[in-house]
């Protein structure tokens, strides 16, 4: 009979336990570093592929699955692991990267060891008298009386979802604002197909306008960026707090593969969600260093802070996505006509989305600062609907008053804008919300 799975180790086929124990899973690596293949990546790659199986992360993978793939049997996956010394923690595995395969056995199909011998029966016991019988028990104590029925509660506050981490896609991919012109002699010029086409996407190659004599150099990875409009603040009381800055949008990262005197080639290595066009702009990848947050973080509608760094919510990265287009459009949002409309024409962000603050380097705001959304309490309501009732005097209690509707994390910050990841929102957040830093 064939054995069906592969040899790792010589004592797991005897049943011995593996030598390295698994580590705790933990929060995911911070030191993620791009790969000489252009994946991203905690791991390192391994040493010797060229003598073993080799198989490839796709997304999604766990050496669990890994193991059940090609191992038959997603129990292996620690002795998988031991053989991958390269795989640093075996609960984060990243697309790209390599496992190493090996036959090994079955621990199900290996032969047993012999059966030890049978011990001799023990000695017969000698006979005892037997004891006298023990008193009846007690009788048991009456049952308690039932408890009334606990009241029905009227005001339900349900526990606070567990923070996300940050992702790759909310460093990389969330756009900046920027009040510094940014270098535009680095471009994309043409899709690199026989059509001509103006749109990549990723593992498409593009043209860029720079080659060799310009530095361009084999291997080079950059980032693709495409201005959009400036931001304002209307609510900003000085020049500086009105006028942020231009807003660019992420597109994707494309790694140089050819490079000739005065253009090269470069292959999309990670898009964004959006596809390249013809005259998107090019800067130097540049890695964000995020500082560890601490986890759980505890959050409350009544909580406060006091750092004095304050701003607001000025606009979302959805708002901003059909703007900056080589292609003819309005590039205005459907429905909603003119700035001052609504608050919502600026965006309504939640959970997972990217918000715009007012603040940024002018106010000491950097990368990985933690801030809460607030919202003024309502206190001016239409007093024609209380059909002559009057109003409490006592509701001019709550003028100035806030609550806390939210929390953000800055992944970019700015001269004078930053950009933020939603991690948690009890309500939708909106333009003019103001925000304090944890």
């Amino acid at each position: 009979m064939l054995l069906t799975a592969t040899l790792v180790i010589t004592s797991v086929a005897f049943g011995q336990a593996p030598t390295k124990t698994p580590p705790a899973q933990g929060p995911p690596p911070k030191n993620l570093t791009v790969r000489p293949d252009g994946h991203v990546s905690a791991n390192q790659d391994p040493a010797n592929p060229e003598n073993f199986e080799v198989h490839v992360v796709a997304k999604g993978n766990t050496l669990w699955a890994i193991s059940g793939d090609v191992l038959k049997n997603p129990r292996l996956w620690p002795q998988l692991w031991e053989q991958n010394e390269h795989i640093i923690n075996p609960h984060w595995v990243y697309p790209d990267d390599k496992i190493l395969i090996r036959p090994v056995t079955v621990l199900s199909e290996a032969k047993p060891p012999e059966p030890a011998p049978e011990p001799p029966p023990p000695p017969p016991a000698p006979e005892v008298e037997p004891a006298p019988a023990p008193p009846p028990p007690p009788p048991p104590p009456p049952a308690p009386l039932p408890l009334p029925p606990e009241p029905e509660r009227t005001f339900v506050l349900d526990e606070r979802k567990p923070t996300p981490e940050v992702k790759i896609d909310d460093l990389y991919c969330s756009g900046f604002v920027r009040v510094a012109p940014i270098p535009r002699n680095a471009r994309v010029i043409s899709r690199f197909d026989t059509s001509s086409g103006v749109l990549a996407a990723e593992a498409d190659y593009v043209y860029l306008s720079q080659g060799s004599e310009d530095g361009i150099a084999n291997g080079t990875v950059y980032q693709v960026v495409r201005r959009t409009k400036t931001l304002r603040n209307p609510r900003g009381r000085t020049k500086d707090e009105r006028d942020l800055g231009m807003h660019y949008l992420e597109v994707a990262y494309v790694r140089v593969a050819v490079t000739q005197a005065d253009f090269s080639l470069a292959r999309v290595i990670h898009s964004c969600g959006d596809a390249i066009e013809v005259g998107d702009i090019m800067l130097p990848f540049q890695p964000i260093m995020l500082p560890p947050l601490e986890r759980p973080r505890s959050f409350s509608p009544m909580m406060t802070t006091n750092s004095g760094i304050k701003g607001e919510i000025v606009t979302t990265k959805t708002v901003l996505l059909s703007n900056g287009s080589i292609f003819a459009g309005p590039n205005i949002e459907p429905g909603v006509n003119g700035e001052s409309i609504s608050r919502t024409n600026r965006g309504i962000a939640g959970d997972g989305t990217i918000v715009y603050l007012s603040i940024g380097q002018n106010r000491s705001v950097k990368p990985g600062d933690i801030f809460i959304v607030y919202r003024d309490v309502e206190t001016d309501f239409d007093r024609r609907v209380y059909a002559g009732y009057a109003v409490p005097r006592e509701i001019n209690r709550l003028k100035g008053q806030r609550r806390a509707i939210g929390e953000v994390i800055v992944v970019n910050a700015g001269e004078r804008a930053s950009t933020a990841l939603v991690t948690y929102s009890a309500d939708e957040l909106l333009f003019g919300d103001s925000v304090e830093r944890r």
